[in-house]
């Protein structure tokens, strides 16, 4: 009997040491300023990114090689012109020429052959100079063309600049929830392993006191070793998701990061929805696109000949793209409802977790004062706090899910769709 009381006091001073000896193992290391550098809030990590995101800068380089080509469109465009105003120029000094040479021909003392001489030579300049201007205006209508198409593809690259600036904040600010909730859920494996390890621990003291069998030994040592996986594998994707948004950010990959968690409203601003869908609409690239196309097609449509094919072939592209428009209006409308709805469950699903958070906390509370009264046990007390760290986890996973089902209705009010 006494041997047994010395084991079951060995097994408790066993267990008073778990919680201090897994503190030990997260003691931070390094300077204030070390520290201070790698803690980030939500704002400082958008502005990083906004200034040092490889995929931003390729938008901008293909907006600056976008710009620099319509340059070179527009110089080519205006070097054409130039030479068929020319062109136009000696052309109409030609026409000038022979009409005196007519007057001249006319005259009583008119040297006839001579002036006949003049007049077919300037015919023939302006035979040559017909020709010149045939091809100059081949020239300049081609470089009209290539002028608006690099016109139209800087805008779009303006465009898709922008919308991916406005993608960034949004990705962003998913990663660094992400990561947030990957770390509240290391904090409950955490709390969940040192609850499994307290179970095995105490099982291992009642087996010495023939109060437990080796069966429930193995399997509670089963269980804590599939909680050190999932411990094991969460940390993993906890420093891939750390890469990533330190990536993003400009920084090393590697480098320690710590984030700043950021409060959400309980509630949220929903603006009403036929505004909500006429902003999205005006704003809407994809849509404006298609008018375009379509406008551009009707011009076309004037400088058909009535004898081909091609007004046919015009007429059936107007009309393709007048379905397509139909397809993405209808789809935005969709995808308005979608975002608006979810908003809306998010909300009422944070307010749900708000509540059910302080309910937790609250018995968790009342637990600790039963524990130091001795009505409960430590293992029940360890299982109040899990409960406890759940709720507040659920609480979390709410509040930022809600956070990004804003953020997702305001761009798709400014025409961005995630």
């Amino acid at each position: 009997m006494r041997r047994k009381l010395i084991l079951l006091l060995a097994g408790i001073l066993a267990l008073s040491g778990l919680c201090t000896g897994y503190a030990s193992e997260n003691v931070s290391e390094g300077t204030t300023e070390d520290i201070a550098e790698n803690v980030i809030t939500l704002k400082q990590a958008k502005e990083l990114a906004g200034n040092k995101c490889r995929d931003l800068t390729r938008y901008e380089i293909s907006t600056e090689i976008a710009k620099y080509q319509l340059y070179r469109a527009d110089d080519q465009y205006d070097d054409a012109s130039h030479e068929m105003d020319n062109s136009m120029y000696r052309l109409n000094n030609l026409n000038e020429q022979y009409s005196d040479l007519q007057e001249q021909l006319n005259k009583p003392d008119a040297d006839a052959e001579d002036i006949k001489a003049d007049m077919e030579s300037i015919l023939n300049q302006i035979d040559t100079i017909g020709e010149q201007l045939d091809q100059e205006s081949n020239s300049v209508e081609s470089s009209l063309d290539r002028k608006r198409d690099a016109e139209t593809q800087h805008n779009q690259a303006v465009i898709d600049e922008e919308n991916y600036q406005k993608r960034l904040d949004y990705l962003v600010e998913d990663l660094y929830a992400t990561i947030l909730n990957q770390e509240q859920s290391l904090n409950i494996y955490t709390k969940e392993r040192e609850l499994k390890q307290y179970s095995l621990s105490l099982e291992r003291v009642r087996l010495g006191l023939d109060r437990s069998n080796q069966l429930q030994i193995d399997q509670l040592s089963t269980d804590l070793a599939g909680m050190n996986k999932k411990v094991d594998e969460l940390n993993s994707s906890i420093k891939a998701s750390k890469g990533n948004l330190n990536d993003v950010m400009g920084r090393d990959y590697d480098d320690p990061l710590t984030l700043t968690p950021f409060e959400v409203s309980a509630t949220a601003d929903i603006p009403e929805y036929d505004i909500l869908l006429i902003r999205a609409t005006d704003a809407y690239n994809t849509i404006d696109e298609i008018k375009r196309d379509i406008d551009e097609r009707k011009d076309d449509l004037d400088y058909v000949d009535d004898d081909n094919y091609q007004e046919e072939l015009l007429e059936l592209e107007i009309d393709q793209k007048q379905l397509q428009l139909k397809d993405e209006k209808t789809q935005l409308v969709e995808t308005i409802n979608n975002l608006m709805s979810n908003v809306t469950s998010k909300q009422e699903s944070y307010q749900i977790s708000l509540t059910n958070h302080e309910m937790a906390k609250k018995d968790y509370e009342w637990n600790e004062k039963k524990f130091e009264m001795g009505r409960i046990s430590k293992l029940d007390l360890m299982q109040s706090e899990l409960d406890y760290l759940n709720s507040e986890n659920e609480k979390i996973s709410a509040a930022y899910d809600f956070h990004l089902a804003q953020k997702a209705l305001e761009l798709a009010e400014e025409g961005v769709l995630i």
